[in-house]
């Protein structure tokens, strides 16, 4: 079925939700922070907060698009680049690469709707999407030559 977690606003799908996030499969690499590929290393910023994972961000804008959205980025370097942050306090983790496989949910190149310059994109995964099984872990060695 295709509702987005409980946590989530009423308003998610008709007020927050971008009108052009779109069901679509995108190559990506997510930092897996838990050390495991399952369900729980794709749950979104606001799922991380709610469980008490994450401490809430100081200006946490329930409005923004981007607080419901599990990240990941299109480039290597760029989750590389998020990985080293993570390792402080998560050293299990690692990067998977897959795809925002559509029917786990709509995505967006964060870039179609805000000002940045990188690869960063939102994919708000529905309740009962499988992500997991559409990634695996990278091979450090053979992605570095790409």
């Amino acid at each position: 079925m295709k509702e987005f977690p409980d946590c989530f606003p009423e308003n998610f799908k008709t007020e927050i939700l971008p009108e052009n996030a779109r069901e679509d499969n995108k190559e990506v690499y997510r930092v897996i922070k838990n050390g495991i590929i399952n369900r729980e290393s794709f749950i979104s910023t606001y799922e991380e907060i709610q469980r008490g994972l994450i401490p809430p961000k100081k200006r946490l804008n329930l409005k923004a698009p981007g607080t419901y959205s599990t990240s990941c980025n299109m480039q290597y370097s760029e989750a590389q680049y998020a990985l080293d942050i993570f390792m402080r306090h998560h050293p299990r983790a690692f990067i998977a690469k897959g795809v925002t496989e559509g029917s786990c949910g709509p995505s967006q190149i964060t870039s179609e709707r805000e000002e940045r310059h990188d690869t960063h994109v939102d994919w708000w995964v529905y309740k009962c999407g499988t992500p997991h099984l559409h990634f695996k872990e990278v091979d450090k060695d053979e992605e570095k030559l790409f």
